[in-house]
C-alpha cells in the first residue's frame, strides 16, 4: 500500500496522486487530510491498521509525501517502520506554520480552515518524535534547489543519511517536473 500525504492547504486529488494511481492502481491510498494534526493521526492509523489487517503476501507499505506531507509521511514511516518518499518536505512545520495561525483557504477546494496553536503544539511533538526515532535508511529524499517555499538544504541539513537524495536544478515546490522520479523510486522500493 502507499498512502500518499499532500501539502498544507491542499486535497488528495491531484495530479500527483492520479500519476501515482496510473502507476501503481489501487495500491494507492490518498486521504484528504484534516488540518488538525491529531486528526490526521487517526486516519492514517486506521488505514495503516487495515493495511495489516488486509495485508497479502510480502505487500509493502510506503508513505509519500509532499511539503507537510513529507513531514507527516516521515513521522509515520519512523513510526512504523516504513519506507518514505518526501518530496520537497516540510521539517519544522510547527515553526513555519506560525504564520498561518487563524483562517486559511484551501487552495484547491477554497474552503476555509483554522489553524489553532494547539496544531503547533501537537507538530512539534511529532517532530520531537522523527527526532528520537530517526532511521535515515527509511528515507528517500526528492529536493528542488529552486523550491520557492522550503529551502532544499534545510532538508538536507535535518535528514542525515538517508537511504537516497536526489536534488533537481529545478521543480520548484510541487515538483511536477520531476515526478516520474519518485514513481521509479517507488517501484524500486516495491521490488526490493
Amino acid at each position: 500500500m502507499i498512502i500518499y500525504l499532500h501539502g498544507f492547504g491542499s486535497t488528495g486529488n491531484s495530479k500527483k496522486v492520479t500519476l501515482l494511481q496510473n502507476e501503481f492502481k489501487e495500491s494507492v491510498v490518498a486521504p484528504n487530510l484534516p488540518i488538525d494534526p491529531v486528526e490526521v493521526c487517526s486516519l492514517v492509523d486506521k488505514l495503516v491498521k487495515s493495511f495489516y489487517e488486509n495485508r497479502k503476501n510480502n505487500e509493502k507499505l510506503i508513505f509519500v509525501g509532499t511539503s507537510l506531507g513529507g513531514f507527516y509521511a516521515n513521522y509515520f514511516g519512523q513510526l512504523y517502520d516504513a519506507s518514505v518518499v518526501l518530496i520537497n518536505p516540510s521539517v519544522s512545520p510547527h515553526r513555519t506554520l506560525t504564520s498561518k495561525l487563524g483562517k486559511n483557504i484551501n487552495y484547491v477546494t477554497k474552503e476555509e480552515f483554522f489553524v489553532r496553536t494547539g496544531y503547533l503544539e501537537k507538530l512539534e511533538t511529532m517532530a520531537n518524535t522523527i527526532e528520537n526515532n530517526y532511521q535515515g535508511v527509511l528515507v528517500n529524499l526528492f529536493l528542488a534547489k529552486d523550491d520557492e517555499v522550503i529551502p532544499y538544504y534545510i532538508a538536507l541539513e535535518k535528514y542525515a543519511f538517508p537511504k537516497t537524495v536526489v536534488v533537481t536544478e529545478d521543480g520548484g515546490h510541487c515538483y511536477d517536473d520531476h515526478w516520474n522520479l519518485v514513481i521509479d523510486r517507488i517501484k524500486e522500493l516495491l521490488k526490493s
